[in-house]
């Protein structure tokens, strides 16, 4: 008697334990869930003040919070493994049609490639709600006002580091605007852009030692007021060196031309685009925006296209044409 007594004790007992362990089971389980779940919906205003403070400790761990949570959200996961290797820069402004403060963070995943997620504010939260996919490393952010509208363009400052293998580097300028159909990009300019070739890649006659640099500096400036236009002005710089069979360095350059220029972008109400006309012009019976120019355009350093300007139709369409058909209107 005494025995079985014993035996369903110990089996009591085991089963107790087998409960108890199972349950603690199932609750971590349910809060790695929960925890998965919260990655894919927000930011909390915790996590953010965490971020922001001054323990780095806990400033590192709520940004790989952040990092993950925007990753889950764009549905890419197969950069979870490379969290430490990530940039994250974050903003704050008005860039939805919402008159509310949105979070804006930038994602530099590798040297080529670079997103941006937009979390709206619910007031106890920042939610997911848009992003702006394929670009290349992000610089910066800013913000200008667009005009008639109570929210913001976003312009982004991108880097294109080709130094290895292509031998050019670049800064450009992105313009974003929202619509219904998501983020659409207004206009693309260089800040600045360097490149170094050798003349016999492009010229099988020119000597096999000569060496080109060309360099694109640009100023931007901002005209905020009720039109919105935008000054540049720039330089563009040719340089030549002899007698190197790798890439000379910087100093072993000499200059031998200087071309520089001015030139300004307005914005566009009716059509929402910019163009380097003031006033609507018309081409083919169909309303078109200048874009570019032959004559600034860092992709025809080489002059291989001339007095051309680059228009883009109502429809977005890209067309070449000769700078008279417009002029002489």
């Amino acid at each position: 008697m005494k025995k079985g007594f014993v035996t369903l004790l110990a089996i009591f007992l085991v089963t107790y334990i087998i409960f108890i362990n199972l349950d603690h089971i199932t609750s971590t389980y349910t809060s790695a869930v929960d925890s998965v779940n919260i990655y894919n919906a927000s930011i909390s205003p915790g996590l953010l003040k965490q971020y922001y403070g001054n323990n780095s400790i806990k400033k590192k761990e709520a940004e790989s919070e952040i990092k993950k949570i925007c990753l889950n959200n764009l549905g890419y996961s197969n950069w979870l493994n490379y969290l430490d290797y990530i940039d994250l820069k974050i903003f704050n402004s008005n860039v939805l049609p919402n008159a509310k403060n949105e979070l804006i963070i930038a994602l530099n995943l590798s040297k080529d490639l670079a997103v941006v997620c937009i979390f709206n504010s619910n007031d106890q939260s920042y939610n997911f709600t848009e992003k702006i996919e394929n670009l290349l490393p992000i610089e910066t952010i800013k913000f200008i006002q667009i005009p008639d509208k109570e929210y913001n363009f976003l312009l982004t400052y991108q880097i294109a580091d080709e130094r290895l293998g292509a031998y050019f580097y670049e800064k450009f300028l992105e313009i974003f605007m929202y619509d219904t159909q998501g983020f659409k990009k207004k206009l693309k300019e260089v800040v600045f852009y360097e490149e170094i070739f050798k003349s016999i890649w492009i010229d099988e006659t020119a000597p096999k030692d000569e060496w080109n640099k060309n360099v694109i500096i640009n100023s931007i400036v901002f005209i905020e007021n009720a039109k919105l236009h935008i000054d540049f002005s720039g330089a563009r710089n040719k340089y030549k060196a002899y007698g190197f069979t790798t890439i000379p360095k910087s100093s072993d350059f000499k200059l031998i031309d200087r071309y520089s220029y001015q030139y300004k972008y307005f914005w566009n109400k009716k059509l929402e685009r910019f163009s380097r006309r003031k006033n609507n012009i018309i081409f083919n019976n169909t309303p078109v925006s200048i874009i570019g120019d032959s004559e600034t355009d860092h992709k025809n350093l080489h002059g291989f296209s001339k007095n051309k300007y680059k228009l883009l139709t109502s429809s977005d369409r890209i067309l070449y044409i000769d700078k008279r058909l417009i002029d002489e209107q």
